[in-house]
């Protein structure tokens, strides 16, 4: 496809390539100094303790303040109309029923805003071929509707996980009610114990969720909608995915030289990165993971790693049978 001539005019003109990027740079400077950008930032640097309930409060304070995020979102969508080269300085959330921006992001708080396509719901209801699930993020939200779109609400809690968490068939979510949506309805779930479906809508949801990033449960964990049982959990810590992620690349690599440097992750204090990196060892060079299995056959602190490992042993360093005598 051949570019129109005005567009090849731009293409061949490095000033406007320039004028372009200044843009960038200005509007990205002035969104970073918005009052509601800047206030916010300001209040969560004056907390003396970032519980959860402080950064919910502040991220309250941030939601209340309608006229203005409601000013800001237009500003965005003037600005962008206006000139087609500018680049929004916020980064995409998308999934595949959410299409947002991220609005703002510490350690403390991430907050977004984003629109639920009732069309990508219908599809992704009418399309599924295996069962639906019901997630529990494991941090304290508020979501602010600024569109219910007519929404209803399933709502369910379950048993908050804690470090040590161990998969009990026992245990299953519950449902806990629903709750019809209307325009500019708050909704304020404890993620570690409660959750919601989207179980009905007649048009699009335009939302902002604040999630609080302090005193998240060490896992979110998702149950299958049919039978409410536990059928996956993942870890919320974003260091402790990281490491999982460089170890199964350097194993994927087959970089034999670092199993050394990987066995020392074994002393984690997860349960569950301390079995991720066994394994990725075992396949990596399982004469040095060996005396690192035993090890955690017989110590390990988790009764579920020590169980895994001691199958492993009996399933790949059985000793082999004696001959039998002739």
């Amino acid at each position: 496809m051949r570019p129109g001539p005005e567009l090849e005019r731009w293409l061949a003109d490095p000033g406007k390539h320039q004028a372009v990027a200044d843009r960038w740079d200005a509007y990205t400077l002035a969104m970073g100094r918005h009052p509601l950008i800047a206030g916010l930032k300001a209040d969560l640097a004056a907390l003396d303790d970032p519980a959860p309930a402080a950064v919910l409060a502040v991220a309250e304070s941030f939601l209340d303040r309608t006229a203005t995020i409601e000013a800001l979102i237009e500003d965005l969508i003037a600005s962008a109309a206006a000139d087609p080269f500018l680049r929004l300085p916020f980064m995409e959330v998308r999934t595949d029923v959410n299409f947002g921006l991220l609005l703002f992001e510490n350690p403390l708080l991430q907050i977004s805003i984003g629109v639920i396509s009732v069309d990508a719901l219908a599809a992704k209801r009418s399309g599924r071929r295996g069962g639906a699930s019901i997630s529990f993020t494991g941090h304290t939200t508020a979501y602010q509707f600024v569109k219910g779109g007519g929404a209803t609400l399933s709502l369910w809690e379950a048993p908050a996980v804690a470090a040590g968490f161990r998969r009990d068939p026992g245990v299953r979510c519950r449902p806990a009610g629903t709750r019809h949506v209307r325009d500019g309805d708050r909704l304020i779930l404890d993620g570690r114990r409660q959750s919601f479906a989207i179980e009905h809508a007649s048009s699009d949801i335009v939302h902002i969720q604040a999630a609080v990033r302090t005193g998240t449960a060490p896992f979110a964990v998702e149950y299958d909608a049919a039978t409410l049982e536990l059928i996956g959990a993942s870890s919320t810590d974003e260091a402790a995915s990281r490491l999982q992620m460089m170890v199964s690349m350097l194993r994927i690599l087959d970089r034999t030289d670092a199993a050394p440097l990987i066995a020392e992750a074994l002393d984690s204090p997860h349960f569950h990165i301390r079995w991720h990196v066994m394994r990725e060892l075992l396949a990596l060079d399982a004469d040095l993971a060996h005396p690192h299995l035993l090890r955690m056959a017989v110590a390990d602190p988790h009764p579920e790693v020590r169980n895994a490992a001691r199958q492993t042993l009996e399933a790949f360093f059985a000793p082999e049978d004696e001959p039998c005598p002739a």
